[in-house]
């Protein structure tokens, strides 16, 4: 009787081996063909505007164009005291280079015109000369809410910059 299954047991094994094999080929299929897509669908989403170059590992980078010149937007943000907004005025390059900005306080509550008012002292050395799409402020000297009026004004001029 134990002859009979040792055969069993080896046959198990090989069914094991294979199914082992079959899950890695697949994981390493699976792999070299994500990034593949990922390229394709980047191309693909490139609009006129923008310019694809090579990085240094021959990879495909889309690198935004913008329109250079002033522009400006008001940001909303809700505060404890209700809604508030911050107007924003930047100098763009066609790099996205930030080259000058300036807010003006446009609070209606005596604590956001505060807030307002130590953002408006603090935010420019985390601002100018940065790429407009790497600037998302968080929190500038306390005030974190004037930051997301500000980042609403920038996602605007971002916008009427690339359109």
């Amino acid at each position: 009787m134990e002859q009979g299954q040792q055969p069993n047991k080896v046959l198990i094994g090989v069914v094991i081996a294979v199914i082992l094999a079959a899950l890695a080929a697949g994981a390493w299929y699976m792999a070299n063909n994500s990034g593949d897509n990922a390229s394709t669908q980047e191309t693909q989403s490139t609009s006129s505007s923008d310019h694809l170059v090579a990085d240094e590992d021959d990879e495909k980078v889309v690198i935004e164009s913008f329109k250079a010149g002033d522009y400006q937007a008001i940001g909303l943000y809700q505060s404890p005291g209700g809604n508030e907004e911050v107007a924003v005025q930047v100098a763009l390059a066609d790099d996205g280079t930030i080259n000058a900005v300036e807010v003006e306080p446009k609070a209606a509550s005596g604590t956001s015109r505060q807030y307002q008012s130590e953002f408006v002292n603090n935010y420019k050395d985390l601002v100018v000369g940065k790429n407009i799409n790497e600037v998302e402020l968080s929190r500038v000297a306390g005030s974190s809410l004037t930051s997301n009026g500000f980042n609403d004004a920038l996602d605007q001029i971002k916008e009427d910059a690339t359109g």
